[in-house]
């Protein structure tokens, strides 16, 4: 079996700091997202993974050569026009699963047991603000209906961004058929749309809750995560090039060749090669270039 996971997108919510660094490889409580992603599928049967890259993507390649344990397929994604169109570049006309995970946020959940399934079966979360997802209506656990970003959601369950479909070929079509058609939600082509058209179409669509879900597509939500993981393991992550001199520090992370001196962090991201001097910081993200501090309400 194979996973899907896209990593083209230009990272918007996260600039100035995206316009050097993939989003996916933000380090996160001491890790990329990325890396998060691919430890949880090392003890599953999927070997093969394609990455859908774009804005960065050369950073995406170095990085995968890291991992033996899987078979890398790199795909460029042409244009930005939705995940829909994204996924569509890996998609081949197979009867056989495919696994689609998303490349912003980290999942708590049993891999092997969502892989079990006998029909296509979509993770989900619920969410307090359901108007920015992708919504589901449940009957028990099956999905009846889906729809995108809904101005009157049907239900506080989110597509939260793991997919397991039972067959390529179904999904290819049904994102041929939005894309021939021009079924577009804010302007994109939406991966709940052709799903929605898989349903429309007979297939069977369960769902998956999961148990925890730690988002890192904003700032915001990336120091949340960071302070979350940190916690939880009440640690630091510093990298072993990292020179710290006369500081304190907390619940941070600190990436390879960064200097921190006579300084105090708490809930602080350093990008590799930064640095920092005489400064105290909570709740931020610093690189060679920018030192962004965010409202502690908003992260924690």
């Amino acid at each position: 079996m194979k996973a899907i996971i896209p990593v083209a997108g230009l990272g918007t919510r996260l600039k100035p700091f995206s316009l050097t660094h993939q989003k996916c490889l933000f380090p996160v409580g001491g890790k990329p997202v990325l890396e998060h992603i691919l430890e949880k599928l090392v003890y599953t049967d999927i070997k093969t993974i394609d990455l859908v890259i774009g804005h960065l993507g050369e950073q995406v390649k170095e990085f995968c050569t890291n991992y033996s344990k899987f078979e890398f397929n790199f795909i460029e994604q042409q244009k930005q026009l939705g995940l829909a169109h994204a996924i569509n570049y890996s998609l081949v006309e197979s009867s056989e699963p495919v696994l689609i995970i998303l490349g912003d946020a980290i999942l708590n959940l049993n891999y092997n047991k969502l892989l079990s399934s006998s029909h296509s079966t979509l993770g989900i979360y619920k969410v307090k603000e359901p108007k920015r997802f992708g919504i589901v209506e449940l009957n028990n656990k099956q999905i009846i209906n889906l729809v995108e970003k809904p101005e009157v959601p049907p239900s506080n369950y989110a597509l939260i961004g793991i997919y397991y479909i039972s067959s390529e070929k179904k999904l290819k079509n049904s994102i041929n058929y939005i894309i021939e058609n021009n079924i577009k939600t804010k302007g994109e082509y939406q991966l709940t749309d052709a799903i929605k058209n898989m349903l429309d179409n007979g297939s069977i669509l369960n769902s998956f809750e999961v148990k925890e879900c730690l988002d890192c597509g904003t700032i915001e939500s990336i120091l949340r995560t960071n302070y979350e993981i940190l916690t939880s393991e009440k640690s630091n992550y510093i990298d072993n090039s990292a020179i710290i001199k006369e500081s304190i520090i907390n619940n941070s992370t600190i990436s390879k060749d960064c200097t921190v001196i006579n300084s105090k962090l708490s809930n602080v991201i350093m990008l590799s090669g930064s640095s920092v001097e005489n400064t105290s910081l909570n709740n931020a993200i610093i690189d060679n270039n920018n030192i962004v501090e965010y409202n502690i309400d908003k992260c924690l």
